[in-house]
């Protein structure tokens, strides 16, 4: 099916991660002596690490740089002992498998660092499911700037309108909306993240059916055709 493609965010769509970042980041908010609000955490949720210290430095007016912020994040999670396969959400290998076997195009975008991203994908045993791999952090914009998206389109060979993307941060499915894509928000059983921009909410992978996004984008591509002939 040449006609539809999907884009995956990963940390709150394939690996339950989110909860072992806050952890992280409550330790290096202890350490810079500030106290983060939850609007502002939520704020970030989704963003590249850049971007969430650009935010900080500048509601806190902190007297380390961007670069400094940064490198002390990055050594403070290197000493965690990751196990992305504990974290795997059991619903995401099903939902891949499937999109294989129907031969549905899949990218990962995730605004994860690319070292991260590369340990969670080969502990979870997924390279094989995904066609290509991008990083948010090479993006001199990162989500919810709509760039990574347009990018994974364009690699993947596909119209941005016949993506669907499946993301669990409000900035995530903001970038999905400003790349004029289909977006399913993921809930998160302990994390309420405002979903709104989502197309479509599901409490699980397991909850997205195929039969009807490829329904979906029939209906679509029909209508799409009846405008341009006019």
């Amino acid at each position: 099916m040449g006609d539809l493609a999907v884009i995956f965010d990963m940390d709150g769509v394939i690996v339950d991660s989110e909860p072992v970042y806050r952890r992280l980041n409550k330790s290096i908010f202890k350490e810079l002596d500030i106290k983060v609000d939850e609007d502002t955490q939520l704020s970030f949720i989704g963003g590249t690490t850049r971007r969430k210290w650009t935010i900080l430095k500048e509601k806190f007016s902190l007297s380390q740089s961007v670069e400094e912020l940064i490198l002390l994040q990055h050594s403070i999670f290197s000493q965690e002992e990751w196990d992305f396969n504990r974290l795997l959400f059991p619903e995401a290998l099903p939902l891949l498998m499937s999109l294989k076997q129907q031969g549905i195009p899949t990218a990962l975008a995730s605004s994860s660092d690319r070292k991260r991203i590369d340990l969670a994908l080969e502990q979870c045993q997924l390279s094989e499911y995904f066609k290509e791999v991008i990083c948010g952090e090479d993006f001199k914009n990162g989500k919810p700037h709509p760039d990574i998206f347009l990018h994974s389109a364009e690699k993947l060979g596909i119209s941005p309108t016949s993506c669907v993307v499946i993301e669990d941060s409000h900035n995530g499915l903001t970038a999905a909306k400003r790349a004029n894509m289909y977006s399913i928000g993921v809930k998160h059983k302990q994390i309420n993240m405002d979903l709104s921009p989502a197309n479509q909410i599901v409490n699980s992978l397991s909850e997205i059916n195929l039969e009807k996004l490829k329904e979906l984008f029939k209906i679509s591509k029909v209508k799409n055709d009846m405008l341009s002939r006019k």
